[in-house]
């Protein structure tokens, strides 16, 4: 049982050993909370049902001129607990990209990329600048996870954040898995499409911009997608999302668990798919 999709922004531990994580979180990112001990991180997922939890960095060095964790960082925090996977990022705008991707899975052992098209102020269909990166994602036989839709960060813009302009990417790279975060909300039918259209997206289920968990998804999987569409098209290509610290990982989870949907797609929504996304299960 994963949570696919988790900032590790208030780690006490990490926050004291690089105090500028805290100014990050609370500037860049916009998140407010006080910081907690991992302790509370892991009881998180304990209290959920969930065993591990991805936690994603993000590189805005050319953007923001800093890290929101750093690939070392995230490796480090992987290291006090084998609950964790740990994902990498790169900055699009680097040169170095595609070799910096390289080095974080080889040398820093992280399973995965996360990328934030409005932090990172990129478009994906830039397949000029990204088609490195892709290729890298790609041969390395990684998942890319993009941000997709709406973003409370402050100064950033969304229209980067759509799903459609990751079409070109599936397209052009058939064995590249991609995930559209948040399900790509307000896009949520867009995102739908493309995972109908293309075997290599996903969509994970961490959104929550209004409400409550449980209405939000309930509105999102029953009402703007129909339940049956999940059951029947796209149950192998979604995964399981809280967004932590953003939503607490026991209601998102329990808001997923309410839907209805059956035992076989819910197995599939929590671990199967999360594991074919990993490399753990073909």
């Amino acid at each position: 049982m994963i949570d696919f999709h988790t900032h590790p922004l208030l780690v006490r531990e990490m926050i004291r050993k690089h105090p500028d994580l805290k100014r990050i979180a609370r500037e860049v990112f916009y998140i407010r909370n006080n910081p907690q001990p991992l302790e509370t991180f892991l009881l998180e997922l304990e209290v959920a049902g969930l065993e591990r939890a991805v936690i994603l960095p993000i590189d805005a060095g050319s953007t923001k001129g800093c890290k929101i964790y750093s690939n070392e960082q995230i490796a480090e925090l992987c290291k006090m607990s084998n609950r964790l996977v740990g994902f990498a990022s790169v900055d699009p705008h680097k040169k170095s990209a595609a070799k910096d991707l390289e080095s974080a899975v080889k040398k820093l052992k992280l399973r995965g990329l996360k990328l934030s098209p409005a932090t990172q102020e990129f478009f994906p269909d830039d397949l000029k600048l990204m088609r490195p990166i892709y290729q890298a994602a790609q041969d390395l036989k990684i998942p890319i996870l993009f941000h997709s839709g709406m973003s409370w960060e402050p100064g950033v813009k969304v229209k980067s954040s759509h799903p459609i302009l990751l079409e070109d990417a599936a397209y052009e790279f058939p064995d590249l898995k991609i995930v559209i975060a948040h399900f790509g909300w307000p896009w949520v039918l867009d995102s739908a499409m493309l995972a109908l259209k293309y075997p290599n997206i996903y969509i994970d289920t961490s959104c929550l911009y209004f409400d409550n968990p449980k209405d939000f998804i309930g509105f999102v999987m029953t009402k703007q997608v129909p339940l049956s569409l999940i059951e029947k098209g796209l149950r192998h290509q979604i995964v399981f999302g809280s967004n932590y610290p953003r939503v607490e990982i026991k209601n998102m989870a329990a808001a997923v668990r309410s839907l209805g949907l059956s035992r076989d797609t819910m197995k599939l929504l929590f671990s199967d798919n999360a594991k074919k996304l990993l490399g753990e299960v073909s």
